[in-house]
This record gives structure tokens, C-alpha cells and sequence, in this order.
């Protein structure tokens, strides 16, 4: 299985463990470090997933999910929402908004490899064959 993947974290490490993780299984992975970043690449580029954190600064993943939402172009990626949550939203409702907002998928942080791999085939199903 074989997917074309855009990752968005403001954490660089993240970035760097869930490019391995997902390596591992055989995907394509692409990376931005915000949600204007990734906005830019979803303009340019089709993928198959979309895996954006929640709280960023600039362009948070709530506002991703929204511009995926609305946004006018014929394909529609599957979507894993992640959030380590934040002092001032309690992490439930943040992921709860994520599902409001069209994701396929929420998961808290941190991520284990397992809970990532799993979820990402999951929510691929039947998109990505051979």
C-alpha cells in the first residue's frame, strides 16, 4: 500500500518521527511546518491523507481542516486530526471540533507508531491498493 501523505506539525521532531513511521510502511511522505505551508502544497499537489496537528501558531489545523472542507477542488483527501491539546481547550472538545470539521480520524498525543500505522490504514481502506 502505497499513499501520498502531507504531514503538518510546527514540531520538527514530530515531523521527523512520523516521516519514519510512515516510511516504513511504504508511503510518500511531504511535510510542512504550518497550516499555511500545507495549505500551499494542498493547492499544488493531490494526496491521499492529510495528518495535521491541531494547535499551531499562524494557521492552525482547525483552519486546514476548514479550508479542506470548503475548498473548491474535485478530490478530497482523508484526514487524521492530532492534538496534544492546550492549556486553555480541553483536549476532548479540540478533537471533537476536528470531527465537526470533516477528519477522518482523531488522535491524541502522543502518537505511538502503532496507533499512527493503524489509523492511517484504516482511514486509507480501500483509497490505496497494491
Amino acid at each position: 500500500m502505497m499513499a501520498k501523505i502531507l504531514l503538518i506539525d510546527d514540531d520538527e521532531q514530530v515531523l521527523e518521527i512520523m516521516t519514519i513511521f510512515l516510511e516504513r510502511d511504504q508511503h510518500e511522505i511531504s511535510t510542512a511546518t504550518d497550516g499555511n505551508r500545507g495549505i500551499r502544497l494542498l493547492e499544488n499537489q493531490q494526496f491521499d491523507l492529510v495528518i495535521t496537528d491541531v494547535i499551531m501558531p499562524e494557521l492552525d489545523g482547525l483552519e486546514v481542516l476548514m479550508w479542506l472542507k470548503l475548498n473548491k477542488q474535485s478530490y478530497h483527501p482523508k484526514i487524521i486530526a492530532i492534538s496534544g491539546g492546550a492549556a486553555s481547550i480541553d483536549q476532548n472538545e479540540l478533537l471533537n471540533m476536528c470531527r465537526l470539521l470533516s477528519a477522518d480520524e482523531v488522535l491524541p498525543k502522543p502518537v505511538d507508531f502503532e496507533t499512527l500505522t493503524g489509523a492511517v490504514r484504516e482511514v486509507l481502506g480501500s483509497r490505496v491498493e497494491g
